[in-house]
């Protein structure tokens, strides 16, 4: 399978995302290597940067508790092994899921707020209140001491379609191009913002799932930041996504950052307290 990297993605953030999938492979991850050839594992051309990977058989998940449950529980099994990456260096270009600025640097905005600057010359009033929701966030996940919280390599992609399956067996994880280093609670946040929702119920099976096989199992610390760390994954996405229409502008993204900033955003952060009981009680903290 023949892959073009997204412009924004380096030849020293490709060759990370390379060296970590040879590290899975050896410690028999189903992950697809690239394949190296004579000038190595990846291109550059005129038309973008490439590179060559294997196919992998396998089905999406089905859209179930119980797959939601072995999503989480896979993350967990995952996140032990990465422990193991010998490499401390955040990879080129990434920063923690609150940093937003090093990111952007790659669309070529100097940090955040330009980007909303920028956004605010089309849309003032969606630009000012992504400012304000992001502000908020970030006061609750720091007072959540999420700053302090150790580093560790995340997946950052254990969501959607990106895991497939051949029966009960898990056959692939795929897309690894947004690997890097933060807290893990950044990992599971942004899985449970995308699988879960404001769905208790999926959520409470993902949380599970996770508990179950983490070493160490969350901490009561840990729990409390989730729900913060669902809407911090939300606004990162939501800046990313804003950051591409400047070069990329397509109809279905601008689409999709309005109804993060009208719908999706508003609706997680009025839902935090609510959330946050859900997961406590998934997490094993009930009376947190």
């Amino acid at each position: 399978m023949l892959r073009r990297y997204h412009p924004r993605q380096s030849a020293p953030s490709v060759a990370y995302e390379h060296r970590l999938l040879r590290f899975l492979a050896d410690h028999d991850w189903p992950v697809a290597p690239p394949i190296v050839a004579g000038t190595g594992s990846q291109l550059e051309t005129e038309a973008g940067r490439w590179a060559l990977f294997p196919f992998v058989e396998g089905e999406p998940p089905p859209l179930t508790n119980r797959a939601l449950q072995r999503k989480g529980a896979l993350l967990a099994l995952l996140q032990a092994d990465l422990k193991e990456w010998p490499e401390t260096e955040q990879r080129p270009g990434f920063g923690r899921i609150t940093d937003l600025d090093t990111p952007l640097r790659q669309d070529g905005f100097a940090d955040f707020h330009a980007l909303t600057a920028w956004y605010a010359l089309k849309d003032p009033a969606r630009a000012e209140a992504f400012e304000a929701v992001r502000e908020r966030n970030l006061a609750d996940v720091r007072a959540g001491g999420y700053d302090d919280l150790p580093d560790t390599v995340v997946y950052f992609e254990c969501l959607g379609n990106n895991v497939l399956f051949e029966g009960d067996d898990v056959s692939a994880l795929l897309d690894f191009d947004l690997a890097h280093r933060d807290a893990r609670v950044a990992d599971l946040g942004r899985s449970l913002a995308y699988d879960g929702g404001l769905d208790g119920w999926r959520l409470h099976f993902w949380i599970a799932g996770y508990q179950a096989h983490a070493d160490p199992p969350l901490t009561r610390q840990e729990v409390a930041l989730l729900p913060s760390m669902m809407l911090a994954a939300e606004i990162w996405s939501t800046a990313i996504g804003m950051a591409s229409l400047d070069r990329h502008p397509a109809a279905w993204l601008e689409e999709s950052v309005r109804d993060a900033i009208d719908n999706r955003l508003p609706k997680l952060e009025l839902a935090q307290e609510e959330l946050r009981e859900v997961i406590r009680g998934a997490g094993g903290y009930p009376n947190l």
